[in-house]
């Protein structure tokens, strides 16, 4: 059987990050708290971790996206925004973390090459510490209901910040 296309009711939220480096692995601490919480039947929550290219399958399937990512951005650490990603291109003050093989930038730049275009709002979070090292700066996990909350607004499609 052939595949009919993308699930245009799918909703994906990507956590991404890798654990091993402290703040870089924000969007899998959040993609986590949301996944214990109850969501909606058509919402499925993926921590993507390191996974890289392989995203795109993903993506593919998907009608929505929330992608959650560690961004330097220049801000205070803790410090959250909410990106399209057609408005990230030619923003070199963002750059989204790469710890974790690929980046999400070549990701959605690939994706736009071969078609995996999703409604997509990303969520970008300041890291305080990236250095090799298991668990949140005190920064980010003061704040990690704060992120989670601002995950399920704009799965809600309301504006949090």
């Amino acid at each position: 059987m052939e595949p009919s296309g993308p699930d245009t009711q799918r909703t994906l939220v990507i956590g991404v990050g890798n654990l091993l480096r402290g703040d870089d692995g924000i969007g899998v601490r959040v993609a986590q708290a949301l996944a214990r919480e109850p969501l909606p039947e058509d919402v499925e929550v993926i921590d993507a971790g390191t996974r890289g290219l392989d995203l795109l399958f993903e993506l593919g399937d998907a009608g929505r996206v929330v992608l959650i990512d560690a961004a330097e951005m220049g801000q205070t650490p803790g410090e959250a925004r909410v990106f399209d990603p057609a408005l990230l291109d030619g923003q070199a003050e963002v750059r989204f973390s790469c710890l974790h093989g690929i980046g999400i930038a070549e990701v959605l730049a690939l994706g736009r090459v071969v078609g995996v275009e999703p409604q997509m709002t990303i969520v970008g979070i300041q890291p305080a510490d990236t250095s090799p090292r298991e668990g949140l700066s005190e920064a980010l996990a003061a704040r990690l209901s704060e992120y989670v909350a601002l995950a399920r607004g704009k799965l809600a499609g309301t504006r949090e910040i």
